[in-house]
């Protein structure tokens, strides 16, 4: 509890994730080509692609792992305006150095999308401030299992993106058999179906971010591509012993489109 109130949140949130490594004795040092910086040694605390980091700029498997994806859509579709869902992340700082003009931002709660509080963009997901068709890319780490309605969500997104813009992004996948709802907001109440989950956050500390969603692996594709996306989930690895892969879910909106009538609370 001392060491709760002398923290920051950010560094609360860091302790936190230390916990869950192995012991010290198991720790590896992996050589492997960072996608963001170029490093090429990476701190493998843990398996899992959240618990292994890049020596040189210090970021997390999990968030690295949409850079080599962004390359690859790059390649291919000219992005000249992006969106990160976040103010912070290895993502962020690949695409400040790559694109033209990088939207970072956060979600305040009561705020009004396209508002700036506390000098950082405000953005709803499920109901931006962007104009249609403004933007060839998207990014987000570990935001839509927050997000009340996450169909919504990626409608949104469809929405805003230009035709051969992707969405790119990364949730907790369970393999369950269909997507599970935690909670939802009905007539301005906040309803439960299960115990309440929180997850950390940078910016609010330990378990201050509550969680609507379980996405399942196995229709997590089916329910992003129901607002027009054709989708594919990913596989990324990002250094020796990773265990297992990132799964990335990557959003393409074709050229020719034909936005579907959409339930946009619809529940798989």
């Amino acid at each position: 509890m001392f060491f709760r109130k002398i923290l920051s949140p950010r560094w609360q949130a860091a302790a936190r994730m230390l916990s869950w490594s192995d012991p010290l004795y198991k720790w590896r040092i992996s050589k492997s080509l960072c996608p963001n910086c170029g490093g090429k040694y990476f701190l493998v605390m843990r398996p899992d692609p959240g618990m292994i980091r890049c020596l040189s700029c210090r970021a997390n498997g999990t968030n690295l792992s949409l850079i080599p994806l962004i390359k690859k859509h790059r390649k291919s579709h000219p992005v000249r305006e992006a969106w990160e869902m976040s103010t912070y992340g290895a993502t962020l700082s690949f695409l400040r150095k790559h694109v033209d003009h990088v939207y970072e931002s956060e979600y305040f709660e009561g705020k009004i999308s396209g508002e700036i509080v506390d000098g950082i963009l405000n953005q709803d997901v499920q109901e931006t401030s962007f104009s249609d068709s403004s933007l060839d890319l998207i990014t987000s780490n570990q935001v839509f299992e927050h997000v009340p309605d996450d169909i919504k969500g990626y409608a949104e997104c469809f929405r805003v993106l230009r035709p051969g813009g992707a969405l790119l992004f990364t949730v907790p996948l369970y393999g369950i058999p269909a997507t599970e709802k935690l909670a939802e907001i009905r007539d301005g109440e906040l309803i439960y179906f299960t115990k309440p989950e929180y997850h950390d956050s940078r910016a609010a500390g330990p378990e201050s971010i509550l969680t609507f969603w379980h996405h399942s692996l196995n229709d997590i594709a089916e329910r992003v591509s129901s607002v027009g996306f054709d989708v594919t989930v990913e596989d990324v690895f990002i250094a020796p012993y990773q265990n297992p892969a990132t799964k990335v879910v990557h959003a393409f909106k074709p050229i020719s489109t034909v936005v579907p009538h959409l339930n946009c609370g619809q529940v798989a």
